[in-house]
């Protein structure tokens, strides 16, 4: 699969682009918010896009419209900070960053067989 990954914290970005392609995907990183947002305007593919805590909700939020707005097929996972945490962006799975990676790739697997 096809995955953006979108965070401001490049040393999670990495470790979660060498988990994923270890898995056989393949990984854009997108870590500042002018190039997310210009991804997006291009409209760079993806079948599953990671949006990261670190990002602000503005930002993930208004990315997550301009998604929508293109009717793009992508899904939206959003990594959670912490349980109980309630994301205040609308993401179609939602999955928290203390898991680990296999929770991560679980949820990627499971969104990606509805892609």
């Amino acid at each position: 699969m096809k995955i953006i990954l979108l965070t401001t914290d490049q040393e999670v970005a990495l470790l979660r682009q060498r988990i994923l392609e270890d898995a056989g995907h393949e990984v854009a990183v997108f870590c500042t918010e002018k190039d997310m947002t210009e991804a997006a305007d291009r409209k760079v593919p993806f079948d599953v896009a990671v949006i990261c805590h670190r990002l602000a909700a503005g930002t993930a939020r208004k990315l997550i419209r301009i998604f929508r707005d293109d009717k793009r097929p992508g899904k939206v996972i959003y990594v959670a900070h912490i349980y109980g945490e309630w994301p205040e962006v609308e993401a179609d799975r939602y999955v928290v960053g203390s898991d680990g990676p296999d929770a991560l790739l679980r949820v990627i697997d499971e969104v990606g067989a509805s892609v």
